[in-house]
C-alpha cells in the first residue's frame, strides 16, 4: 500500500512538473509572441513615418522636380517593377570578386531586385535613399531621408538579378539595407510628349489628367508613395464620416457616368490617389503657399480675405463667359493665368481654405424658379462677406468703407443699386432675388474622401496643408440659418470635370497647345511654380543646421522668367521659322506679363509698370494678355499715385470685366473728390 502510494505520488509530482514545464514554455511563447507583435507594430509605424515623410518632402519640393532637360530620366526599377512588388532594399560593400575595387558592390539581400529581368545596363542611375557623408559611412551608418545618384557599371556575373557593380566607390560600406530605385535617361521624351498630345487630341485618351507636364514623373511617384502610406493605415487612425451633402447634387451630375463611381461610399472610404488627385494635392500646395505670402501683412480675417480676393482678380484674367474654355480646374487657372468668374471664385475659395476661412457660393432664384449663381461669400464670425469675381470687386456697405455682408444686403437691397453703371447697365441681382438665396458648399470628391482627411491629419508643421472640406461646423451653421432657402454641394467642380471630359476637338487642340508650350520650355513651368511658392524662411526643424538655406522662390522665379530660353532676344527669334517664332514670342510675352504681376506683389511698382506697358502692351497691343495687362497697369498706376491715368485706362476697357472696371474708376474718382473737398 505504501509502495502504491509512493508510485502515485511520484506520478502526481511528475505530472505537476510536466504541467509546470509546459506552462513555462507557454509563458515564454506568449512573451516572445508579444515582443514579435510589438516589433511588427513598430516596424509598421516606422514604415508609415518614412512614407509620409517622403510624401511631405516631395509635395514641398515639387519646384525642384521640374525636369528642364528634354531627355529626363524615367524609372526602370521601383516597388512596382520589383520581383515581388515590394520596395527594393540594398546594401553596399566590397565586391567579393574584386576586393581592391572599393565599396561599389550593390546587392539586394531579399532577392527581389529583378535587375536582369528589367535589363538594367551600364549608364543607368541608382537612386540610393541614404543621407551620404564620408564620416557616417566609415561607421556603416546613414539615414533614409534623401538619395544619392550612382551610375551602374555592369551587372554582377554571379548574381545578375540581385547584384551589380557601380561605376563609383563610396568611402565606406552600407551594412543596413536601404531603398533603391534605378532610373534611365531617355532621348525619346519630346517624341513621347507629342505622341501623347496627339492621342489626346484625336481620341480624348485619357480625358482627365492627360497633361505631360515637366514634373509629371514626380507626381506619378508621389501617387505611388501616397497610396502605399494610405493602404497601411488602420481605419482607427483616421476620423472621417461620409458627407450627406452628396445627395444634394443635381441628379444629372451626381449620376453621370464618370462622376457616380467617385461618390460611392466605398470609393470615398477606400479609394486610392489617382493622378488627378495628385494634381489636386499639388494645387493645394500652390494655394497654401500663395495664400501665405499674398495676404501680406493682413491680420484680421476680413483683411486676409480681401488680400486673397485682390490677388485672385489680378492674377486670373477673366475669360468670356459664353466661350467654351480650356480651364476646368483651379490648378489650370493658376498655371495658365486665366479663367471664368466661377473659376476665379473657386480659386479664391481654395486660397481662403488654406487660411482657415470658409467660403460658400451664393445663388439666387428668380420668379421662374431658375437658379443663377451669384458670388462667393466668406464666413467670418457669423457673417457672410460678399466678393464679386465678375466685377473684380467686393460689394461695399452704405458708406462704401467696408465690405458688405449678406445680412446687410438683405436688410437694405438698395446697396446693390450702387453697382449699377446706369439705367441701361444695371447690376444683374435685384431686391427680389434677396428673398431666394441658397448657399452651396465647395468640396470635390477628393476633399470629401477619407484619403484626403487622413493625409491632412497626418501632415504637421510646415508640411501642413488643408485637403479636406467642408468643415462640419460650416454645414451645421448654414442649415440653421433662415436666410438660405437651400444648402447644397456646389455642382460647378463636378460640371467642370464633365465639361473637360466632353471637350470638342478644337478645344482639345487649344488645351494641348497650352501644355506643349510648357513642355517645350519647361523652365517656364518651373518659374510659375517658384512664383507660387514664394520666399520661405528656413523651416523650424532645420534652424540648427548651419548649411540650411531659405527657399528664395520669388528670386528664382524672376531668374527663370528672364532666362534666355524664355525671354529670347528678338534678334535670335528672327532666325527661327515662322511657326516657332509664334510659339517662342508667345512664351516671351507671357513671361513679361507674369514678371509684371510678380513685381507688383513685391511692391516694385515702377518695375511692374515697365513690364506691363513697355514689355507686354506696346510690343503686342492686341495680344492675349492685353485685358490683364491693362487692368494691372491701372492698378500699378493707382499705387504710384497717378490716379488720373489709372481712371483713363479703366474707362477705356472693353474686356469681360468692363462693368467692374468702370465701377472701380468711379470709386477712385469719388475717393479723389472726397479727399480734395475742403473740410467743413
Amino acid at each position: 500500500m505504501k509502495k502504491s502510494y509512493i508510485v502515485v505520488l511520484g506520478a502526481i509530482v511528475t505530472s505537476i512538473g510536466l504541467f509546470a514545464s509546459v506552462g513555462c514554455k507557454d509563458s515564454d511563447s506568449h512573451s516572445t509572441g508579444r515582443r514579435s507583435v510589438g516589433r511588427q507594430a513598430q516596424a509598421r509605424q516606422d514604415n508609415l513615418s518614412v512614407l509620409l515623410d517622403t510624401v511631405a518632402k516631395t509635395l514641398n519640393a515639387l519646384p525642384n522636380e521640374t525636369v528642364l532637360d528634354l531627355v529626363p530620366p524615367v524609372p526602370i526599377l521601383d516597388d512596382s517593377t520589383s520581383a515581388d512588388g515590394n520596395e527594393v532594399l540594398a546594401i553596399l560593400g566590397v565586391n567579393p570578386q574584386d576586393p581592391e575595387g572599393g565599396n561599389n558592390f550593390l546587392s539586394v539581400p531579399a532577392g527581389n531586385g529583378n535587375f536582369r529581368g528589367l535589363r538594367v545596363k551600364a549608364g543607368d542611375i541608382v537612386r540610393y535613399f541614404i543621407d551620404y557623408d564620408e564620416e557616417s559611412y566609415e561607421h556603416g551608418g546613414g539615414v533614409e531621408v534623401d538619395y544619392i545618384e550612382l551610375p551602374v557599371r555592369r551587372l554582377d556575373t554571379n548574381n545578375a538579378q540581385n547584384a551589380l557593380i557601380l561605376d563609383v566607390s563610396l568611402g565606406g560600406p552600407v551594412v543596413e539595407p536601404h531603398r533603391i530605385e534605378i532610373w534611365r535617361f531617355s532621348d525619346q521624351r519630346m517624341n513621347e510628349i507629342r505622341l501623347r498630345l496627339t492621342r489626346y487630341v484625336r481620341q480624348r485618351r485619357p480625358a482627365i489628367a492627360w497633361e505631360p507636364t515637366p514634373d509629371e514623373t514626380a507626381l506619378v511617384q508621389l501617387a505611388d508613395r501616397a497610396n502605399q502610406w494610405f493602404r497601411n493605415l488602420r481605419p482607427s487612425q483616421v476620423t472621417w464620416e461620409l458627407s450627406k451633402l452628396i445627395d444634394t447634387l443635381p441628379a444629372t451630375v451626381r449620376d453621370a457616368g464618370s462622376i457616380a463611381p467617385l461618390l460611392t461610399p466605398e470609393a470615398l472610404r477606400d479609394g486610392l490617389f489617382d493622378l488627378a488627385d495628385i494634381r489636386s494635392l499639388q494645387e493645394a500646395i500652390w494655394l497654401r503657399d500663395i495664400a501665405a505670402w499674398a495676404k501680406q501683412d493682413a491680420y484680421k480675417k476680413v483683411d486676409i480675405a480681401l488680400a486673397l480676393f485682390d490677388w485672385t482678380i489680378r492674377n486670373i484674367q477673366l475669360d468670356e463667359s459664353d466661350q467654351p474654355g480650356i480651364v476646368h480646374q483651379p490648378w489650370q487657372a493658376l498655371m495658365y493665368g486665366h479663367g471664368s468668374a466661377e473659376m476665379r471664385a473657386w480659386v479664391f475659395a481654395g486660397l481662403c481654405l488654406q487660411q482657415q476661412l470658409d467660403v460658400v457660393m451664393l445663388s439666387v432664384t428668380n420668379e421662374k424658379e431658375e437658379s443663377k449663381w451669384w458670388l462667393p461669400a466668406v464666413w467670418i464670425d457669423g457673417e457672410f462677406y460678399l466678393f464679386d469675381p465678375l466685377l473684380g470687386l467686393p460689394i461695399l456697405d452704405a458708406e462704401a468703407e467696408h465690405i458688405a455682408t449678406l445680412s446687410e444686403v438683405i436688410a437694405d437691397p438698395s446697396l446693390l443699386r450702387n453697382l449699377d453703371l446706369d439705367d441701361k447697365h444695371p447690376y444683374p441681382i435685384t431686391a427680389d432675388d434677396m428673398s431666394h438665396v441658397s448657399a452651396s458648399v465647395v468640396a470635390t470628391p477628393l476633399q470629401l474622401s477619407r484619403r484626403a482627411a487622413a493625409l491632412q491629419n497626418a501632415l504637421e508643421g510646415e508640411d501642413y496643408v488643408v485637403l479636406a472640406a467642408p468643415s462640419k461646423g460650416l454645414v451645421d451653421y448654414l442649415k440653421a440659418q433662415t436666410e438660405f432657402t437651400e444648402v447644397a454641394l456646389w455642382p460647378f467642380p463636378y460640371e467642370q470635370r464633365l465639361a473637360e471630359e466632353a471637350m470638342k476637338r478644337p478645344q482639345r487642340e487649344l488645351a494641348a497647345q497650352q501644355v506643349l508650350t510648357f513642355c517645350q520650355r519647361p523652365r517656364l513651368w518651373k518659374a510659375r511654380v517658384l512664383h507660387f511658392q514664394g520666399t520661405k524662411p528656413i523651416p523650424v526643424s532645420q534652424q540648427n543646421d548651419p548649411l540650411a538655406q531659405p527657399n528664395l522662390g520669388h528670386r528664382e522665379a524672376i531668374q527663370n522668367y528672364q532666362h534666355t530660353e524664355i525671354r529670347t532676344p528678338d534678334a535670335v527669334l528672327d532666325l527661327f521659322d515662322a511657326g516657332k517664332q509664334i510659339i517662342y514670342r508667345s512664351i516671351k510675352y507671357s513671361a513679361s506679363y507674369w514678371l509684371g504681376l510678380l513685381s507688383y506683389d513685391l511692391g516694385k511698382f515702377e518695375v511692374a509698370e515697365d513690364w506691363f506697358l513697355r514689355r507686354t502692351l506696346e510690343p503686342n497691343p492686341d495680344g492675349f494678355w492685353t485685358p490683364g495687362a491693362q487692368y494691372n497697369l491701372a492698378r500699378t498706376l493707382e499705387q504710384l499715385g497717378r490716379t488720373d491715368e489709372a481712371i483713363t485706362i479703366l474707362e477705356a476697357d472693353q474686356s469681360p470685366q468692363r462693368h467692374g472696371n468702370l465701377l472701380r474708376a468711379r470709386r477712385i474718382a469719388d475717393t479723389e473728390n472726397s479727399d480734395s473737398s475742403p473740410a467743413e
